[in-house]
């Protein structure tokens, strides 16, 4: 219930154990404190809102466009006793207001349209409190000029798994952040952990294929099937990536700074 590349610290992890390790690498990537209000930006199920307070103490709110996503993770935080430290909404970013201490988005903006990125980051920047520290993650392609994926998987994806989906360049993720008056503090890409986390979906579609017949029609079943390990190995090839980006408010003087990316790994 976690659909998005999954951190691998050693290679060696289940995936749910992978899962459970890129949330903390996350969080522990922003700094969140106690009390930091935390904003999740396309919350899915709610698996980073809930982590956030229960590990982090932070305060969430949590917003989806998915009215499926929406009651599921609101059962999710009520029936965790998290409904005082954890709101889930079904609300547009470009509607919320407040301002928030730290800022995530995982596996959302491919959706935004590279039209609107700009707008997306100035509008993460808006919500973002002075002194605050934003994360976003999320699938780049590799290609510079057309930014499409290699043998058609764009025209593929777009016409039967995430039509009007748009993945820039990860050059054009950091310009279009600076324009939106966010500044870059640290970039990592995850391309091989994306990788790793396809395949690992893919056998577990395979290991559970007649199962997965008696829910869906061929043709969902078939499309399915091609997406999870076709996406494996474009990971695996550099015809895509996946970045996380964490960023601050443009314009800040350098003592809020670390000296160094250790505080990532204790």
């Amino acid at each position: 219930m976690v659909y998005s590349c999954a951190y691998f610290e050693h290679g060696e992890e289940d995936l749910t154990t992978a899962q459970l390790k890129k949330i903390d690498h996350i969080l522990t990537k922003i700094q969140l404190r106690p009390g930091d209000r935390l904003l999740d930006i396309g919350c899915g199920w709610g698996a980073l809102v809930m982590r956030a307070a229960q590990k982090f103490g932070a305060r969430c709110v949590g917003i989806t466009l998915s009215k499926n996503q929406y009651a599921w993770a609101k059962e999710r935080v009520q029936h965790a006793g998290l409904a005082d430290r954890i709101e889930i909404r079904l609300e547009d970013y470009r509607d919320i207001s407040g301002r928030y201490d730290r800022i995530t988005s995982v596996g959302m903006f491919e959706h935004v349209g590279l039209k609107n990125l700009s707008m997306y980051f100035s509008r993460i920047c808006t919500l973002l409190e002075d002194d605050g520290i934003a994360m976003n993650h999320g699938i780049t392609t590799t290609d510079i000029n057309s930014g499409e994926a290699a043998y058609g998987g764009g025209e593929f994806i777009e016409k039967y798994v995430f039509p009007h989906g748009e993945l820039p360049h990860i050059s054009l993720v950091l310009r279009l952040m600076q324009e939106g008056g966010l500044e870059a503090l640290d970039i990592e890409n995850l391309r091989r952990h994306y990788a790793k986390t396809c395949s690992v979906w893919a056998d577990n579609f395979e290991a559970r294929a007649d199962r997965i017949r008696t829910m869906v029609d061929e043709k969902r079943f078939r499309i399915w099937r091609v997406y999870l390990a076709g996406s494996s190995y474009a990971f695996d090839q550099d015809w895509v990536s996946v970045y996380q980006v964490v960023c601050r408010k443009a314009g800040g003087g350098v003592s809020a700074l670390p000296w160094s990316r250790g505080y990532m790994y204790q």
